[in-house]
Order: structure tokens, then C-alpha cells, then sequence
């Protein structure tokens, strides 16, 4: 890719990119308990919220839902309550923008359009961009488009809507697999996040740029024109 070719605009993916979805994770599945003890009061919280937190991947745990279906209470008045609150429904206001976001997208804005390219359902991922309130007018999420990440499909989608090239843009996200793999193969450029202490895993194609703090997404972008 030339390094001439002028960067236009920046995508961001939305789940701990530019919000903090994973430390919300106990909160609620706290409250995912207090939902489901009304129906089943000899269940231990500590133990439910364990066996929701126990990892299944990197960065992957079991959940809420996993955990109501064992129970058997997956279709229950409870279980349907515990499952919304562990998608935020009721709770919206613990999702907030990852440290340095809000500021570092408003300075962006004035040099670049932006976009958020994400995987999801639809009402659930517009729920959380709505409350991020970040000025992003362009969302793109896989389960209106019918294109997944790391499917180049979804990101040559959302450059035709923004009027650009892939080579033109950047995306930027915390997974390697996923969105630096993804956007490398749609001819973007793309910056890992990697705010978690991830590694280079030799497997995924490798991103333009590194970056551990997204006030230094400026800096990074800087090196690409």
C-alpha cells in the first residue's frame, strides 16, 4: 500500500475500542442475579457470579446466558430479565468511553470522517452508540449489512458509505483476529489497540501501528501519511 495515499477517514470498532464493555462484566452479572434470585433464592452469588465470569477464550467468559440455560431458567420471567441485564437492558448507563476516547474522537473529527465498524445485533449496538454520545454519525454493524468481521465485506461497506476507498482509511480495534485481520484484507490500514497487554500472535496479519493509550491514536496516524 502506498504510504503517500492520504488517510480520509478512521473507523473504530465499538467493544472495547472505544467502550469498556468487558469491565462491565461483573456488574452485570450481579445484577443478573438479583434478577434470577427472585425465582431461585438457594442459589449462592458468588458462585453464579464465578461461574458466569469463567473464561472459555481469550477474553471470552461463559455469561449469563450459558449459565441461565444450566439453570434451566433461560425462558423463565427471571431468566429473561438476568439475560437482558447481562446485554445491558436496564444497566445502559455502566457502558462509558474508554479512558482518553471522548477527547481523542472529537480531535479527530475535524481532520477525518469517522465511523464505527461493529459485530452485533442491531437495537443492542445502536443502544450502546447512542449512549456513548461520541458524535459518530456512521455505524455499521454486521447484523443489518449481513457481513461479519473479519469478513472484508463489512469494511468495504462502510467505506461505499462513507464515499472513500479502503486504502484510503483506517481502522482501529482491540482484537488481532478480528479487526486488524479484517481490515487488512478490505486494503485498509489498521491500528491495534492493544490496551489489555495482548501479543502479537504471529498468526493474524500484522497492524500498521500499536497503541496502549488511545490519546496516542494521533501520533499513530501521523506516521501513515
Amino acid at each position: 500500500m502506498p504510504a503517500e495515499t492520504p488517510i480520509r477517514a478512521v473507523f473504530f470498532d465499538l467493544d472495547d475500542t472505544l467502550c469498556d464493555t468487558i469491565g462491565t462484566r461483573e456488574a452485570r452479572a450481579r445484577l443478573a442475579f438479583d434478577a434470577i434470585a427472585r425465582e431461585r433464592p438457594d442459589l449462592d452469588r458468588e458462585t453464579f457470579i464465578a461461574r458466569v465470569m469463567e473464561p472459555v477464550g481469550e477474553r471470552i467468559v461463559r455469561g449469563v446466558p450459558a449459565i441461565a440455560e444450566e439453570l434451566g431458567l433461560a425462558w423463565t420471567e427471571a431468566g429473561r430479565a438476568a439475560i437482558g441485564a447481562w446485554f445491558f437492558v436496564g444497566c445502559i448507563e455502566l457502558l462509558r468511553p474508554l479512558n482518553g476516547v471522548t477527547q481523542t474522537v472529537e480531535r479527530l473529527s475535524s481532520a477525518y470522517k469517522l465511523g464505527v465498524i461493529t459485530n452485533g445485533d442491531g437495537k443492542l449496538q445502536r443502544f450502546k452508540w447512542l449512549q456513548l454520545n461520541l458524535g459518530i454519525e456512521l455505524l455499521v454493524i454486521s447484523a443489518e449489512c449481513g457481513f461479519e468481521k473479519p469478513d472484508r465485506r463489512i469494511f468495504e461497506h462502510a467505506c461505499s458509505l462513507a464515499g472513500i476507498e479502503p486504502r484510503e482509511a483506517v481502522f482501529v480495534g482491540d482484537r488481532l483476529d478480528i479487526d486488524v485481520a479484517g481490515a487488512r484484507a478490505a486494503g485498509m490500514r489498521a491500528v491495534w489497540f492493544n490496551h489489555w497487554g495482548g501479543s502479537l500472535d504471529g498468526a493474524s496479519s500484522a497492524p500498521d501501528a500499536v497503541i496502549s493509550r488511545f490519546e496516542d491514536l494521533p501520533a499513530a496516524l501521523a506516521t501513515m501519511v
